[in-house]
């Protein structure tokens, strides 16, 4: 009893909200799969498919190299063809989204208000062995499924029904679609399912029938001409109806489930729908949860961080900056750390209050950016030492030095240095002592003729550029033959 306390209290210091979502999420996506699973005419390539990754996990387990090495080469040609087997489902699917971010369209649609004159319809049809197919419009949009077709727009009622099916009519052949009261088309032509074993010795009226079913969430009622009986294809399934009431039933229930009548029923439907699936779902994906996700035992892990210096005012300059990373040890539970973006890490120090000559700084908690779910438990180094200086730009003079002697035979005409002054930061308490920059020495015993030089300049280290700034300095060595 103690211990499932203590696992409930941790267990409730641990759970965030985001868990919550986490679970929802993976739910939702169990939940798709068992149902989609449930309608799909291809379960065996689903169970095949399943098979083939459970040997692959065992063929990882037990060390089989070349079996894991097929099944990773294999898995690329995997996933092309599921694309191929299941592209209408993932099509289908995509739509079913776009439907969902689509509530009020769906809410426009009205429900069928002559169920009874549809019903009375079909049974007559049926009694006078008048061949039919009548589909009725769900949620989903029948156009991408439905070729040809003549529109219509007329109110459903009997009579209209039974003259659009007479065996004299050119479109008797064909579907009669159904959107709320209304016939939109009638003479349209439904894919045919290849479900050969749920279609059996029936005609291609079931075989349309079934595929129309497999392929949106329509209700589609068929007449059979040569039996006379009418059967119901939903969600991929036929069933021969026994009497016109167990017709009406499942009308009705389909009614129900696809346009409520009420707002609040929308809710209390979801929850009544497949209720066992969705409940097998949310355990899954909590088991999920618990197995690769939540981890209570708090473990340490060390980083190297780089350290960020922010807010140094313009005019100022860094020296002697130690550290430049720090070794920082962070704790926290094993799902934290797999959540983790080492690079995200980053201790930020504020030197908005720098202040001249050398300084330390303290590395608190609050300067490294981190997750809220990680705690700090060493920072090493903690201290920052620096040296900082105000610095006032300066106008400065440029010196040319020479060393050694020209040639015998030459002498110094002139030393032009080009430019003659630059720009450049002094620290401020030492500006007024600053007067001049010189160039490293120029050698003249390297010198025979007149000779462009680039030189270098030669910064005291309370002397910096500008950022950005490359100053060339040029001298010219103008030189003559000496007279004997």
């Amino acid at each position: 009893m103690n211990a499932m306390i203590q696992f409930l209290q941790e267990l409730s210091r641990n759970f965030r909200g985001a868990d919550f979502f986490d679970i929802a999420i993976i739910s939702f996506f169990i939940y798709s799969g068992i149902i989609w699973f449930k309608r799909t005419t291809s379960r065996s390539v689903v169970i095949g498919i399943c098979l083939f990754t459970l040997l692959y996990f065992l063929a990882r387990k037990f060390d089989l190299y070349l079996t894991s090495l097929v099944f990773q080469a294999i898995f690329a040609i995997l996933l092309v063809a599921l694309i191929v087997v299941f592209q209408e489902e993932i099509r289908r699917g995509f739509e079913r989204i776009a439907i969902w971010g689509t509530l009020g369209d769906r809410r426009r649609q009205a429900p069928i208000p002559g169920i009874d004159a549809l019903i009375e319809g079909a049974s007559a049809l049926a009694s006078n062995r008048v061949g039919a197919l009548i589909v009725i419009r769900g949620r989903e949009p029948l156009d991408r499924h439905v070729e040809g077709g003549i529109p219509l727009y007329g109110r459903l009622s009997k009579p209209l029904l039974y003259s659009l099916f007479d065996p004299h009519s050119p479109g008797h052949d064909g579907a009669v679609l159904i959107e709320g009261d209304r016939i939109s088309k009638f003479g349209a032509h439904l894919p045919l399912s290849k479900n050969l074993e749920e279609v059996g010795t029936l005609g291609t009226r079931h075989a349309a029938a079934l595929g129309i079913s497999e392929c949106s969430d329509s209700f589609v009622i068929v007449v059979s001409e040569q039996r006379g009986v009418i059967s119901v294809a939903e969600n991929g399934k036929l069933s021969l109806m026994d009497s016109v009431a167990q017709l009406k039933d499942r009308l009705e229930r389909f009614t129900l489930e696809r346009f409520p009548r009420h707002e609040e029923a929308d809710w209390k439907r979801w929850f009544k729908e497949n209720a066992r699936i969705k409940v097998l779902s949310a355990v899954l994906a909590i088991t999920t949860w618990f197995m690769l996700s939540y981890r209570a035992e708090t473990i340490q892990r060390t980083f190297a961080i780089p350290v960020e210096y922010r807010n140094l005012p313009a005019d100022w300059y860094l020296e002697g900056l130690k550290p430049l990373e720090a070794m920082v040890t962070l704790s926290g539970s094993q799902r934290a750390f797999n959540l983790l973006n080492p690079s995200s890490l980053l201790i930020s120090v504020d030197l908005i209050k720098v202040r001249e000559g050398s300084q330390r700084f303290l590395i608190s908690e609050e300067e490294l950016r981190r997750p809220s779910n990680l705690d700090v438990y060493r920072i090493d180094p903690n201290l920052i030492t620096l040296e900082a200086h105000r610095m006032v730009l300066a106008t400065l003079p440029v010196e040319t030095q020479t060393q050694g002697q020209l040639p015998a035979h030459l002498h110094l005409v002139n030393l032009k240095v080009q430019p003659t002054t630059l720009r450049v930061k002094v620290r401020a308490a030492q500006s007024e002592q600053t007067e001049k920059l010189v160039t490293e020495p120029i050698d003249l015993t390297q010198i025979t003729q007149t000779t462009l030089l680039h030189v270098n300049l030669i910064l005291p280290e309370h002397i910096r550029l500008p950022e950005g700034s490359t100053p060339e300095v040029r001298v010219t060595v103008e030189v003559a033959e000496s007279n004997a």
